[in-house]
């Protein structure tokens, strides 16, 4: 099974729901494993209010917050099925 092919799918299906997500990587050495390992960022996309000073009204804002973080390619899958899931007639 190709993870990583599922997780595009499941990125695609989130994004025809207007969830929109942002997955960083990192890599770093692990003393304690005496390797190099991965850390995975996932950030979901929010839309905020914020006041403009200059032009006296609000603007909607959109940012993105890190929603979750893990060291592995199924726990990213993982945690989209889940939020898959969320909001779904399937789950209910």
């Amino acid at each position: 099974m190709n993870i990583q092919k599922n997780i595009n799918n499941l990125l695609q299906a989130l994004t025809l729901k207007e969830n929109y997500y942002r997955i960083n990587s990192f890599k770093f050495y692990s003393e304690k494993n005496n390797s190099y390992c991965t850390k995975y960022q996932i950030l979901k996309k929010i839309f905020e209010e914020q006041y403009n000073v200059e032009k006296d009204e609000f603007e909607v804002v959109e940012r993105y917050v890190i929603d979750y973080e893990c060291y592995s390619k199924v726990d990213i899958l993982k945690y989209l099925v889940e939020e898959y899931k969320q909001g779904s007639e399937a789950n209910e």
